[in-house]
Order: structure tokens, then C-alpha cells, then sequence
């Protein structure tokens, strides 16, 4: 079987290594200059810098896997950041509050909430706990009949304070969510895989993140069986009983089956042929930016935290997390992650407009930097970064599953199950078995 795989993210890469595991021929095009979506990193001033995804959630057994296979995965190559990704949120501009897990028995112990806000969110676990210990890590619409509200929409009604300093920024600190931007499902689902695959967070020393996809990269490369296409950017995609085509500037591909690997919200305008079932479920689909500035600081880190997190609610509308690094000569080496709502208020400013705001920002959360020389600074641009959930939105995927397949073609993504690199890999694995099975 010869099939095509549009998109070589994380979810692409993993369909197009698993067909060639059961030996048939891949086609793999990716319109960028490089594989790895938003699953990437850049060298800069010495260090690896992560342009999206920054580590693995839990163990990952399936990218453990892979990075065996790929030979990559050894005490030499791989470090554990479970304790980097402790947080502190800074509340009110003043008080630090440390936290190392997001869960509400952490939410339970936060200065901030008063009493008898805790003890009405308290209330909730009993309800909470059944579902997250009845979800199926794997199986997003496990926890449906809790996508009929928002959870922040949920929480503000027994603990406002909860919301807003522990739901909202720990939210978007990691996805750049909005309050809108999630439902009490989604919620509870990803507890659900948290505690199937545990909680370590791991990456590699070199690359980070980035050093899986592109170590995938190399393989294919050199991989007789796939037709590895950089640069290829998709026009069309058709599909008819017999196979597939794909539309390229100048150029038709045809094969057997076709792996569509590309955010959701971008099939719909590939696929004209769609039915109006179908085309209303990716046209509902949409993302949250997540923009990512680098600063090289011409000082230590001293008295600095490694982290902070910056609560909406405090006026921290835009910039989302701070981090730092001491590099042990002089310097620190210093990042921000922007909010969804700085990323869509300022969605036609130029790369160095936003560095100039993201510095602001900066400084007006950490007033102690204000002079500090910043000798460079980079910007890892995510306009359309993670899949938002908002409410109904598993109900929909539900809608789109019982749909049925069509012929010769499966869909893979973050849309379809979590953003984690694992969850995403995960459902190009499943695209590509749900092929091979039509077989």
C-alpha cells in the first residue's frame, strides 16, 4: 500500500513510521522547511530553545518506545524536568505561591482561597474523582457527559479565588487558554491521563522536545521507502473508491490511502469534497495562540524564581508565565509564553513589536528588571498553537466518530484527543492502524 501523509508534525511522523513498520511505502510531505510542527527547537546563544511543546507529560510509553526505536532514549540523553515544572504564581503583584502539582488537593492548600471557598470546592471531589478515575486516558469522549460547561465556568460557583489564581493561570500557562477556552470534561479527562501515565515530565538534554521529531526527520531522509517532501505545500486532497489524490503546486500525487496529519482547523480548505457533517466539525474547530519570546539578560538570576505565573485577574492579560535560567557566567537566560488573548489583540503587529510589548510585560511583573540589558531576544511565533475545548466540544468529536470513516482516509491530530506530544503522536499511531485495517 502507498499512502500519503499530509503534515509532518508529531501526529504525521507517528503514521508515517508506524505504515512503514508494517511495510508499505509513505509519501510524507510537510509544507515547512523542516519536520516536528510545533514540536521544534532552535540553537540560540548556546542553548536549545523549545519553539512549542516543551516536554513529555507523564512516562509516555509510546514516545519511550519510539525513542528506543530511534536509539535516543538513554540515562546519557534524556533528564528528568519534573521539578522544573513546579509553579508559582504570583498573586496580586505581591505573594508568591509555590505549587508542584495541578490538581485541587494542591488548589486545597493555596493561601489565597478563604475557608469556606475551600470547603464548597472541596465538595466537588467526590463528583470529580469518580470521573477521573472512570476516564480512559485514550478516549477523550470518556468523559462527555461533563462537556455541557465550562470549568472555570463550573468553579467560579464554589470557589471564585480557585479560578482565579490557580485554574486560569496554570491554564494558560501551559495552553494559553481563555476561561472559555476549556470545559469541565476536558478538565477532568486530562486528570484522567495524568494519573494513568503518572507524573514525570522528561525531555532530552539536546534538542529538548525537539530532538524526537527531528531525529525523526533524519530517519525518513534516508529511508528508501518514504518519499520525504519538505517544502511541499497541499492544495487539494481527493479521495474516490479505488485511492487518493493530492494537489501540489504543479503537480498531482496519487496513491492508496491518505493520513491527514494537519491542524484541524485547515482540513475543511483541503478537502472540498467533505460532506456538510463533516465540514461543520472542522469548521468548529479553533486554536489558541501561544506566542514564546527568548531574552539573553546581561545579569545573573540572583533572587529571581525560576518561574512565575501571572494570573489575569492581577491585570496580566497578555503574558501568561516568566522563566529563568542562570548560565553560570554572568547572564540569564530568560523566557515569556503570551496568553491566547495578547496573541489574538495583537495578531497584526510586527516580531518586534511584540518583543517590545513582551518586554514591557516583563518588567511590569518583575518591576526589579527594569534597566536590565537585554543583549538578545527571539520569537517563537504560535498564532494557532493548541486545540481549544470549549464546551460541547467532545460531544462534537463524538458527532464526527460516529460518523464512520471514509474510504481510503484518516484523520490524525491534537484536535482529536489532547495536545500533549504523546496524545498527539498517539492519534497518528491510530490513523495509521485504522488504514492498515481497511485493508
Amino acid at each position: 500500500m502507498r499512502t500519503i501523509v499530509v503534515g509532518a508534525g508529531i501526529a504525521g511522523l507517528g503514521a508515517a513510521y508506524r505504515l512503514r513498520q508494517a511495510g508499505h511505502q509513505v509519501v510524507l510531505l510537510e509544507k515547512e522547511a523542516e519536520p516536528g510542527g510545533r514540536c521544534r527547537s532552535v540553537h540560540w546563544n548556546g542553548v536549545w530553545a523549545v519553539t512549542g511543546a516543551f516536554a513529555f507529560q507523564g512516562v509516555d510509553s509510546n514516545l519511550i518506545e519510539l525513542a528506543k526505536a530511534l536509539g535516543l532514549y538513554n540515562d546519557d540523553s534524556i533528564v528528568d524536568l519534573s521539578a522544573y515544572h513546579r509553579w508559582n504564581v504570583l498573586v496580586k503583584r505581591r505573594e508568591v505561591v509555590h505549587f508542584k502539582e495541578f490538581n485541587l488537593l494542591s488548589a486545597a492548600a493555596h493561601p489565597s482561597i478563604p475557608m469556606r471557598e475551600k470547603a464548597k470546592l472541596l465538595a466537588t471531589l467526590p463528583t470529580i474523582a469518580r470521573q477521573v478515575m472512570a476516564g480512559d486516558a485514550r478516549d477523550i469522549t470518556s468523559s462527555a457527559d461533563y462537556d455541557d460547561v465550562n470549568a472555570c465556568e463550573f468553579f467560579r460557583r464554589y470557589s471564585p479565588t480557585f479560578v482565579d489564581y490557580f485554574l486560569e493561570p496554570c491554564m494558560a500557562m501551559f495552553c494559553g487558554y481563555g476561561e472559555q477556552d476549556y470545559s469541565l470534561a476536558w478538565t477532568v479527562w486530562g486528570a484522567s491521563g495524568r494519573m494513568a501515565w503518572a507524573n514525570e515530565v522528561w525531555s532530552f538534554k539536546e534538542r529538548g522536545a525537539g530532538r524526537l521529531t527531528w531525529a525523526l526527520g533524519q530517519h525518513f531522509q534516508q529511508d528508501a521507502g518514504t518519499d520525504y517532501c519538505l517544502g511541499a505545500e497541499v492544495q487539494c486532497v481527493r479521495w474516490h473508491a479505488h485511492g487518493v489524490t493530492v494537489d501540489l503546486r504543479g503537480e498531482t500525487l496519487s496513491a492508496d490511502a491518505l493520513v491527514m496529519a494537519v491542524p484541524g482547523h485547515r482540513v475543511a480548505g483541503m478537502m472540498p469534497g467533505l460532506d456538510p457533517a463533516r465540514r461543520a466539525y472542522f469548521d468548529g474547530i479553533q486554536y489558541a495562540g501561544h506566542h514564546i519570546v527568548y531574552y539573553l539578560l546581561d545579569r545573573p538570576q540572583g533572587a529571581l524564581l525560576d518561574n512565575y505565573v501571572l494570573p489575569a485577574a492581577d491585570g496580566f492579560r497578555r503574558t501568561g508565565n516568566l522563566r529563568f535560567t542562570d548560565l553560570g557566567n554572568g547572564r540569564t537566560f530568560a523566557h515569556s509564553q503570551w496568553k491566547d488573548e495578547g496573541c489574538r489583540a495583537h495578531a497584526d503587529a510586527s516580531d518586534e513589536q511584540i518583543l517590545d510589548l513582551a518586554w514591557a510585560d516583563v518588567v511590569d511583573a518583575l518591576p526589579e528588571l527594569a534597566g536590565t540589558r537585554v543583549l538578545d531576544r527571539l520569537l517563537a511565533r504560535q498564532d494557532d498553537a493548541i486545540c481549544t475545548r470549549p464546551k460541547g466540544y467532545i460531544r462534537s468529536i463524538q458527532a464526527f466518530q460516529a460518523l464512520g470513516p471514509l474510504p481510503r482516509v484518516a484523520f490524525c491530530g491534537d484536535y482529536l484527543s489532547n495536545s500533549t506530544v504523546g496524545q498527539s503522536h498517539w492519534s497518528g499511531l491510530q490513523a495509521a492502524e485504522q488504514l492498515l485495517a481497511m485493508r
